[in-house]
């Protein structure tokens, strides 16, 4: 033992002791790291609604991470990123979440995936000069109780965190849901199905009862058992009553040739919950073979899909009707917004001028509208403000009139609307026209050339709200058809604060008559000093005055309405009268936010994609999510690394930053080598003249260059001698 203590005290142990130091160093830090991301979105840190999420599990949830190894870029970068993602999330939750990563060599993990319903993506390999392509698994497996959700094909790191945390926040609420309904409360799945299909000849309908049971029993196993299955055969008098209830679909066809006597069948699956239901996606559909049965292939999906829309406590958004607003079920005008608004939110639409705005709806839409409200529903809009509600406004500065002119199209005339009463009331003014801008959207065409879309600009990181959640993280932004927005009067207020989201670049101009979308014939104007910078989107919040002084007394139409269905006793005001009543507010008792932005065209399918990843999709759920108090799902859902994008001034320019990446940080990282280099041989030598001159090297070195240089010096004397 003296010669161990001995040992340790002597120089000898200081490498042992060194490497003993350095193993309990790097055990201590594999459980304690420390990571700094420098990234500006922070897109390698979890955002706080993910951390708390993570943080308060009750029950175990468990990842699974199915991705092959050695994928080539970018993929491999993907798979990196979201393993760092999953370190943050393991490091903030407690001890109810398990991360696994499954090794794709073994076969039994590669079933594994496929029984989990993942799909190989073709990933394209160059190797040893060759193009190849190769099949691989990209995707997570999330188990929350019996509950299984699979996020496949992860090709890319955008919004990776948002999926991830709101799949498990849905599973979560859901799995909630079910457990606390009642042993003898049931959520029925209903098939309604004619017997007289199968007669029909529909491909496919002899095999729809046995996939929807299947169906059924696999997502009745990982719910609790909570679902109850049935399948009705309807008379055919009662299908009309069931087609106007469920909106399922209604067959009609003849059962002899010549017959004019049409027979109505029926086909529908409808998931039932109290007085809620959802209908999936179950039809025949009419292709280039005949008639077919669509949706038997995803019935296991679209069950699983609605019952977490019908139980989980979805946040409503009211879409304001009956003003010709656009249509949410057309694919041409707002049929991808309402897909992209009801991944998270439920749309319901509001007829104002039969139902008030409900009491626990915190924001409300109104997109497109072309006629004029009345007033007692303009005193709905005005009093949902002032009561703290939220209204966004996509309404469009310029429409046209229906009439074509000289050339074939038809010419723009001002939307003007008397809801402007209400947006000037609250410091916002819409001017009519539209903003027209060089930076903007451009086509090659073979007759005309390069052709520029003046009316669809596109919006660079600074012209953006640098600072603000919804375009904090946002590159650059598509919009289209653009009228400008005046909120000079609304900055002035102190009682609001006022953010201008989206402004055109400064080579801007307004066009407000005469206007021909035609990129042939239309060109900036010569006089530049039309141009300048134009505000596009605009977010007021605060609190807000009452566009109106009192009530608006109804209309005779409205009295005599009121007549017919039933009349009631109005109510007198005696001199005895002690109490008055009054529901009109004057002046806003909560803050209230309002979104103004001068078209609707941003929320159809023109630029606005079905799958919300392009920018503009991200833009408006951004301004959702923050209308709805949501602000850190929209840092989340913009985290992505390749949202942002270099602004590009000229070709030259970019060609110049392009050669510099690939050859002039090469050339510095040498010059620069060579240079530290050259600086330590000469540190090393100032050192050993100082400290050691009769250093033997240093000595022979010196004497080797001063015999070198007086034979140099002895040599030049007798050249000139010999000359």
């Amino acid at each position: 033992m003296k010669k161990f203590l001995n040992w340790l005290k002597s120089p000898k142990s200081d490498f042992a002791l060194f490497i003993i130091v350095l193993i309990l160093a790097n055990l201590a830090a594999h459980n304690a790291f420390l990571r700094f991301d420098l990234t500006q979105p922070k897109s390698y840190s979890l955002s706080k609604a993910s951390r708390q999420l993570v943080k308060t599990l009750e029950e175990p949830l468990s990842i699974r991470v199915f991705f092959d190894d050695n994928l080539p870029s970018p993929y491999s970068a993907v798979a990196q990123y979201v393993k760092d993602i999953l370190v943050e999330y393991k490091g903030a939750a407690n001890k109810n979440l398990t991360v696994t990563y499954m090794d794709m060599s073994k076969e039994q993990n590669d079933q594994m995936a496929s029984d989990y319903g993942l799909h190989q993506i073709q990933i394209q390999e160059v190797k040893n000069n060759e193009v190849g392509f190769k099949q691989g698994y990209m995707g997570l497996v999330v188990s929350y109780g019996d509950r299984i959700e699979v996020l496949d094909a992860i090709t890319s790191s955008d919004g990776f965190e948002y999926k991830l945390t709101s799949t498990i926040s849905k599973m979560i609420s859901t799995a909630n849901t079910l457990a606390g309904l009642n042993e003898n409360e049931k959520i029925t799945l209903t098939l309604y199905m004619s017997n007289t299909l199968n007669n029909l000849g529909i491909d496919g309908t002899e095999f729809i009862k046995d996939y929807t049971e299947k169906a059924f029993k696999t997502v009745n196993k990982q719910n609790f058992d909570r679902l109850s299955y049935n399948v009705i055969s309807p008379e055919e008098s009662q299908i009309p009553e069931l087609v106007e209830k469920y909106g399922i679909q209604s067959i009609q066809y003849n059962t002899r040739k010549g017959n004019t006597q049409k027979n109505t069948a029926v086909l529908g699956l409808v998931l039932e919950m109290n007085d809620n239901f959802r209908v999936l996606p179950l039809s025949i559909q009419r292709s280039l073979f005949g008639y077919g049965v669509a949706g038997l292939d995803e019935l296991e999906t679209s069950i699983a899909d609605s019952l977490q829309s019908l139980v989980s406590k979805v946040t409503q958004i009211g879409y304001i009707t009956g003003h010709n607003e656009l249509d949410l079920a057309n694919e041409k005008y707002s049929k991808n917004f309402d897909k992209l608004v009801s991944s998270a939110y439920e749309l319901v639409e509001l007829d104002l001028s039969e139902k008030d705005i409900p009491a626990n709806m915190k924001t409300i839409i109104i997109n497109g509208p072309q006629y004029d409200y009345t007033e007692e529903e303009l005193y709905k809009i005005d009093q949902f403000i002032l009561k703290g509600g939220n209204v966004m406004f996509f309404i469009d500065s310029m429409n046209q009139d229906g009439t074509a002119n000289y050339y074939g199209s038809q010419p723009y005339v001002p939307n003007e609307l008397n809801i402007d009463r209400l947006l000037n009331k609250y410091g916002l003014k819409r001017d009519y026209n539209y903003v027209m801008d060089e930076q903007c959207y451009s086509q090659n065409n073979t007759q005309y050339g390069k052709l520029n879309m003046y009316w669809v600009p596109v919006l660079q990181k600074k012209q953006l709200a640098k600072k603000h959640p919804i375009t904090a993280n946002l590159g650059y932004v598509i919009m289209l058809q653009n009228g400008s927005i005046d909120s000079s009067e609304a900055q002035q207020n102190k009682d609001v604060k006022v953010t201008v989201l989206a402004r055109s670049s400064e080579k801007a101009w307004a066009e407000t008559e005469n206007i021909m979308l035609n990129p042939v014939m239309l060109q900036p104007p010569q006089d530049k000093s039309r141009m300048s910078s134009k505000d596009l989107a605009v977010l007021v919040e605060g609190k807000f005055q009452s566009a109106f002084d009192e009530p608006p007394v109804p209309t005779e139409d409205d009295e005599d309405d009121d007549e017919e269905t039933e009349k009631k006793p109005k109510p007198v005001a005696t001199a005895d009268d002690d109490i008055m009543t009054a529901n009109h507010i004057s002046s806003s008792i909560q803050p209230g936010k309002i979104f103004l932005i001068g078209t609707s065209f941003v929320t159809t399918y023109q630029i606005l994609d079905e799958s919300g990843s392009s920018p503009i999709a991200m833009f408006l759920m951004n301004v959702v999510d923050y209308m709805n108090g949501n602000e850190e799902l929209c840092t989340m859902r913009t985290k992505g690394l390749t949202v942002n994008t270099l602004e590009i001034k000229s070709a030259n320019f970019a060609k110049s930053v392009q050669y510099f990446n690939e050859f002039g940080i090469a050339v510095l990282v040498a010059v620069a080598g060579f240079i530290t280099w050259r600086l330590r041989v000469k540190r090393r030598k100032q050192i050993r003249l100082r400290y050691n001159p009769d250093d033997s090297r240093e000595i022979d070195t010196i004497k080797k260059q001063t015999t070198e240089k007086t034979s140099k010096t002895e040599n030049s004397e007798n050249d000139k001698e010999e000359k």
